[in-house]
């Protein structure tokens, strides 16, 4: 069995750009959507004032009832960190994601074996209103030593 470390930290607010779009795990999985917009968002990064880091972002924002299925549609936000909020390209949306206390856990290996680490943070921490992800190289998701760092609201 997989051991993961978790990381209570303090993070301060977070000001977005980029994409949102509300579909269901299952729309996602099939389309491959979530993965084109993050593409799509690595080549515009030029178009957004004031992004500060190459990272990505993905922001998996859920109902509130608890009542999630993989059918169920969910926000997802796509999006670059910037300093401020500037002006934005026509299709796209600004996202601040509040200062908050989060647990760190970081998902090894490749993006496609991500499921495990949902089932140990679904088990561990049970229903919560946002998961976070970020992605330091979108490009290398796929090699075994890939690093994805999930962050969830600490209780």
């Amino acid at each position: 069995m997989k051991t993961y470390e978790v990381d209570k930290i303090e993070q301060d607010e977070i000001k977005l750009v980029g994409f949102s779009i509300t579909e269901s795990l299952n729309h996602v999985l099939e389309s491959r959507i979530v993965g084109v917009l993050r593409e799509d968002l690595a080549k515009r990064t030029d178009e957004i004032e004031n992004a500060n880091e190459s990272g990505i972002y993905l922001l998996q924002i859920y109902n509130q009832d608890g009542q999630w299925t993989h059918d169920t549609p969910y926000q997802h936000v796509i999006a670059l960190k910037v300093s401020s909020h500037g002006e934005i390209p026509a299709d796209m949306i600004t996202y601040t994601l509040p200062a908050g206390q989060f647990m760190k856990i970081v998902h090894a290996g490749a993006e496609s074996e991500i499921g495990s680490t949902y089932e140990y943070i679904n088990n561990t921490f049970g229903v919560r209103p946002i998961d976070i992800e970020y992605w330091k190289d979108i490009h290398s998701l796929e090699n075994a030593d890939s690093q994805i760092d999930i962050y969830i609201p600490s209780k």
